[in-house]
């Protein structure tokens, strides 16, 4: 078994230690601006950590970066697909539709849109958002309470969009691949007048078909548009709209049962297992508009406006099994049903100025902003009016007939809003020394308009941030920060009412140093979390709330700590190359392993290799240590688990000209069978086994 310890780090620092002795007896003396990241991405500078134009080594937090290039590549269809890819987040798919992420042993709730915070809801599921939108994304792990407020202490995952440029440019691509799949995707931008001070983009995919997952099907439509405006030499406006129709068919809500009534495992179930019926379904339909208006002064500061609308709808007809079938007879689950319908209209606004400024005879850095975010949902749920029949589910092919439903809704309305203002500075102390300094006021109110003892207010909520960062030379620097952290959260107990919000601290230490001329980065880091409250299934209620959702406890004196080591960029000329290994941790106030779902070690590989001009191919790989799931299936007796594995996938890419190209990627090359989530809702869900696809692309 592969066994990876604490060397990796040792390594690393190694590694960043020498570049030390390297650089001095080079004598560099010029400035760095970090442009390493995942896959050779060159990125100037990084405000998702802070807000302050910082370069990647100057933050004091890891941060990783996936490329359009390395989308390409590994045909990363969406916003998990591509999440996936950085080093230290592990990606749940938990239904047909549904996905959760974690980093540092912690969920991830914190999503941005070009940086405008957002609250993420895995119901409308920013996670399956085409990745056709999106120019890179960012993730920093650790906590981002300085922008986002209210938030884990995991990542912060920045999508950030692409923009309409200044150059006639564009591609096709046409996919097809296993279970019947065929996309279409396009991407075209021109400038719209003679001198490109106005300049447009639109992008669009079609995404159809089948599942390894039995009557699953997907039939998916992503539109977008941008125009850029230059107001002035130093002022410009983008604005945008992007819509997405999702038309899914057998939708699951729950997965399988990890256990026969024996207290068996059922891991031999295959792995096309369905708990959805032929009438299930989970529509949803995705419509946001934003605008931006940055400028720029000439003393080197900039100001920046910036407000997002999101309307949401959802509509879903869908079927929960639980229990635990005989492993002979199939019989024992039991199967509820109901029409679920809700809408969400999300509005996000930020404003912010930043820039340089003189003290003691130095330059330092300043940005002062506020951020809102509004929310408000509303849903009808019609639950079956009896249980819907299962028999014998061994046999279970979906073809149950559809229940009556009640006439009346149990409906719910509520209204999320949190309203933030933030100051952060890097001060220059020396030449090779920073101190990054930051604190942000919050306010938080959650209104349910259902029943008003559910309600939420907090004011006053204070986040603290700091951060050192000791450069002795360019290639190198060494950092720590420190945030708090505070976090509401959905989750609710037996009682139908919320659990109050979790809180704590994180703290961060590593190192960084480009290897080179740059091309190369070297990152390790070590952390540590404490968090109170946190959210965990009740065991003693196996039925869902009136909302569908299960009842929790809050758990006190949680804790997460470890170590994250990558070494990402461009080895040779024509080799790129990223490795990562991600140790956690997680423990609670007894000090006994907690949220065991969630693997301890985490190792990705990727590789990218130019044979020739014409011809290149790649591969990628994840491994993960065992998880485990305690005090599950009958009565709560027995023990989940997923053994350690590893997923290999591979692509080759050959040019016929300079503008067509085609492609072949494998996934799950060596056929594992596995589950990709053992905790949600104490079932579990298959990984997909091996697929294939082909693709042709011309590029304008």
């Amino acid at each position: 078994m592969f066994n990876p310890t604490i060397s990796y780090i040792s390594m690393a620092v190694t590694l960043a230690m020498s570049s030390v002795a390297f650089a001095n007896e080079q004598g560099t003396e010029e400035a760095n601006i970090e442009k390493i990241s995942v896959l050779g991405q060159r990125l100037e500078y990084n405000t998702s950590a802070t807000g302050l134009m910082l370069s990647v080594q100057q933050t004091p937090q890891s941060i990783s970066v996936i490329d359009a290039q390395a989308i390409q590549d590994f045909a990363l269809d969406n916003v998990a697909d591509v999440v996936g890819m950085a080093a230290g987040i592990n990606v749940q798919k938990a239904e047909t539709s549904r996905f959760f992420f974690s980093a540092r042993g912690n969920p991830i709730t914190n999503f941005q849109y070009d940086g405008l915070p957002v609250f993420y809801n895995s119901f409308f599921s920013e996670a399956v958002s085409d990745s056709i939108l999106f120019e890179r994304v960012e993730v920093v792990r650790g906590a981002t309470g300085l922008l986002s407020g209210a938030g884990e202490p995991s990542a912060a995952i920045n999508l950030i969009r692409k923009k309409a440029g200044f150059e006639q440019q564009g591609y096709v691509t046409a996919k097809v691949g296993s279970w019947q799949n065929v996309r279409l995707e396009g991407d075209f931008n021109t400038p719209l007048n003679s001198d490109g001070s106005i300049r447009g983009r639109v992008a669009a995919s079609i995404d159809q078909g089948e599942s390894h997952v039995d009557l699953a099907e997907k039939d998916n439509l992503q539109l977008y548009t941008t125009v850029g405006f230059d107001l002035g030499a130093n002022t410009e406006m983008n604005i945008g709209i992007e819509h997405a129709k999702r038309r899914p068919k057998g939708s699951t809500w729950g997965a399988l049962p990890l256990f026969y009534a024996d207290g068996s495992s059922a891991d031999d179930l295959a792995i096309s297992s369905t708990t959805a019926a032929n009438w299930t379904y989970w529509d949803r339909d995705n419509t946001s508009a934003f605008v931006n208006l940055a400028h720029s002064f000439t003393n080197g500061w900039q100001l920046r406006a910036e407000y997002e609308r999101r309307d949401d709808k959802m509509d879903g007809k869908l079927l929960y099994l639980s229990g635990h079938p005989d492993r002979d007879t199939g019989l024992g689950m039991s199967g509820s049903s109901m029409i679920y319908q809700s809408d969400r209209t999300l509005d996000s606004a930020r404003i912010y100025a930043d820039g340089p400024f003189e003290l003691f005879s130095r330059e330092h850095r300043l940005i002062v902003g506020a951020n809102l975010s509004d929310q408000h949902v509303t849903s009808d749920s019609f639950y079956a009016i009896s249980g819907d029949p299962v028999g014998n589910f061994l046999q279970w092919d979906g073809s149950v007939s559809e229940p009556t439903y009640a006439d009346t809704a149990i409906t719910g309305k509520n209204n999320e809003e949190q309203v933030g203002a933030y100051i952060a500075t890097q001060l220059s102390v020396t030449d090779k020394l920073t101190l990054v300094l930051g604190n942000r006021f919050s306010r938080y109110d959650y209104e349910n308009e259902v029943d008003s003892a559910d309600n939420y207010k907090q004011t006053g909520i204070n986040t603290p941030y700091a951060g050192l960062v000791f450069s002795p030379v360019p290639t190198v620097s060494i950092y720590t920060s420190y945030t708090e952290i505070f976090q509401p959260q959905n989750a609710k107990d037996k009682n139908d009412q919320r659990l109050d919000p979790v809180e704590g601290s994180n703290l961060e230490a590593g190192v960084k140093s480009t290897w080179l001329d740059e091309r190369l980065l070297v990152t390790a880091a070590v952390f540590k979390v404490e968090k109170d409250n946190v959210a965990v299934l009740d065991p003693s209620f196996t039925e869902p709330l009136p909302d569908g959702s299960f009842p929790y406890i809050g758990k006190k004196g949680t804790q997460s700590k470890g170590f994250e080591v990558e070494v990402s960029g461009q080895v040779t000329d024509s080799f790129n190359a990223n490795f990562s290994y991600a140790h956690t941790k997680s423990e609670d106030e007894n000090g006994d392993p907690f949220a065991t779902h969630n693997p301890e070690h985490l190792v990705k590989l990727s590789g990218m290799y130019d044979y020739n001009e014409a011809f290149k191919f790649g591969v990628n790989a994840h491994w993960q240590n065992e998880i485990y799931n305690e005090n599950v299936g009958p009565n709560n007796a027995y023990r989940a688990e997923q053994a350690s594995y590893w997923l290999v996938n591979m692509m080759a890419r050959y040019k016929f000209t300079d503008q067509f190209s085609g492609q072949m990627n494998i996934n799950n090359v060596f056929d594992k069978k596995y589950y990709s989530s053992i905790d949600f809702y104490n079932q579990g869900f298959f990984g997909a086994p091996r697929n294939i696809e082909a693709s042709v692309r011309y590029q304008f």
